[in-house]
């Protein structure tokens, strides 16, 4: 028998073929054949992660889920509403290289958005030290594995809040730095012992209360893991070798009226400098010599432009929920899932117009471009761009902006505020730029989620019947059923098109 044409090419005219496809037309490619499935896993895992911002999920207050500020694209709509997930509400807590880490007020996901797959988490165990709460990070290089590993890192409850003497005494963080990890491949939660090189950032006692510490971002690059931590500091803890080490902010002695904002970026770790919500500063982490340091990039005026987008509006009429160029698109999640619940609706992305972004369009406006003049309102920052040293921010009443700080030019991509935002005063709490991983491998538990769900549902629906018959139902099984109600009453969805879901793939 002939070899096939694809087993029959050498491997490297294999590679170089295969590397001009998309990632999505590479993920699909991956299927034909073993041989394209070899040399794909070899050589080509990276490329299929995008290198494309494909939107924004922000974090609003008052919202039960995140919403998907979405770009314009001509490849397939990503659904922000993450609705396939058996959850009533479920929050972005993390991103990684296209996976997303989110949360419901009962357990923790790993979500792949773009494959729609996705792994819920066994409960977390309880952390080292009573009075600590944790926050978890997620550690994904789909280049390397389609593993994914999640980290609890310990937060100080402060110093008001212990009377333990030797507990305030105590550097932090410790010399021995002990982590509950969470690991993909063994689908279970462990330990790991991260040893300290350096010294700590300070002690216990001397550490207050840091009430912004859910909007702390993690960044992973090249084997290591550099998370924001409270106090004007972050820890780079190389998962290589299981060590760590302190690193002080930008300028962290100044924090009064600042907020920082870790990120990564064109040349790795940067950080954001956000001071009283009218200027930006950007900074990026060297590394290449033997001293760690912070090195200057960008001081940003955001009145400026602020001003500039006010007095376009008013010159021209411009409806402030209007675009100046192209838009980008917000699913409205929430509004949207209200409209499903209570009004028999279905949910769908919205329809978006195919267009594909670049920097180099000529809708940018230039910051020489901007009139004279006082104009001061608020703004939150939205994130870095993972490959290209561009910054998302919100300015006042909800306008998406890009800025592109080489060439000094923003892009106004539309109105990012959601419907009834109004009603809420702080607005943006945390947001997180996506670049999706169209990789179908995934150590997802779908279906073991989705049958321990069933069973949820079968023991409501006895102790439903053990209801109508009051003399055999106890107070303790009133109890089973109020616990079992919220998960089992969205079941049977779920299963149904994931089922039909798998079908089809099988096709």
């Amino acid at each position: 028998m002939a070899p096939q044409p694809a087993a029959a090419l050498p491997q490297d005219v294999l590679a170089e073929v295969l590397r001009r496809l998309a990632p999505l037309v590479l993920a699909a490619s991956r299927r034909v054949c073993r041989a394209w499935r070899d040399t794909v896993d070899a050589r080509l895992r990276r490329h299929l992660l995008s290198r494309s911002v494909h939107g924004i999920f922000i974090n609003f207050t008052g919202h039960d889920f995140s919403e998907f500020f979405s770009r314009p694209s001509t490849g397939p709509a990503i659904c922000g509403g993450l609705d396939f997930l058996p959850s009533k509400g479920v929050k972005v807590t993390d991103h990684c290289n296209g996976l997303l880490l989110c949360g419901d007020l009962e357990r923790d996901y790993v979500v792949n958005p773009a494959t729609r797959r996705w792994a819920r988490l066994p409960p977390r165990p309880l952390p080292h030290m009573p009075g600590f709460s944790q926050s978890a990070y997620l550690a994904f290089d789909p280049a390397v594995s389609p593993h994914y590993e999640v980290f609890l890192i310990p937060r100080l409850p402060g110093s008001d809040k212990s009377d333990d003497k030797a507990l305030l005494e105590s550097e932090w963080p410790p010399a021995l730095y002990v982590l509950h990890v969470f690991s993909s491949t063994a689908d279970q939660w462990g330990e790991k012992t991260f040893l300290r090189e350096g010294e700590a950032a300070g002690i216990v006692g001397d550490m207050d209360f840091d009430p912004w510490y859910d909007r702390y971002h993690a960044v992973y690059w090249r084997s290591t893991l550099y998370i924001h931590c409270q106090h004007g500091y972050l820890t780079r803890m190389s998962l290589s070798d299981h060590t760590y080490k302190v690193i002080e902010l930008p300028a962290a002695d100044e924090l009064r009226g600042y907020a920082y904002h870790l990120g990564r970026s064109l040349r790795g770790v940067y950080c954001a400098k956000h001071i009283y919500s009218n200027r930006l500063q950007l900074w990026h982490l060297d590394e290449s010599h033997d001293q760690t340091e912070w090195v200057f990039n960008y001081d940003i005026d955001l009145s400026t432009l602020a001003r500039r987008f006010h007095n376009y509006r008013k010159r021209f009429g411009v409806d402030p929920t209007q675009q100046i160029g192209k838009p980008w698109i917000l699913q409205d999640v929430n509004n949207r899932k209200i409209m499903e619940e209570y009004h028999n609706g279905r949910y769908r992305p919205p329809v978006e117009e195919k267009y594909d972004w670049n920097s180099d369009e000529d809708n940018f406006l230039y910051i020489e471009d901007v009139e004279g003049g006082y104009y001061r309102r608020s703004s939150h920052f939205l994130g870095f761009h993972p490959y290209k040293e561009i910054v998302y921010f919100e300015l006042h009443r909800g306008r998406g902006v890009a800025y592109d700080w080489n060439s000094s030019k923003f892009q106004d991509l539309g109105c990012s505020e959601p419907t009834d935002n109004h009603y809420f005063e702080e607005g943006t709490t945390v947001s997180f730029p996506y670049t999706p991983c169209w990789m179908a491998e995934f150590p997802g538990n779908e279906f073991e989620s989705l049958l321990e769900d069933e069973e949820i549902a079968r023991k409501k629906s006895e102790l439903e019947a053990q209801l109508e018959d009051h003399s055999n139902f106890s107070c303790s099984d009133e109890y089973e059923l109020r616990k079992f109600s919220g998960s089992a009453k969205r079941v049977k969805d779920c299963v149904t098109k994931l089922r039909r879901r798998r079908r089809i793939t099988a096709r």
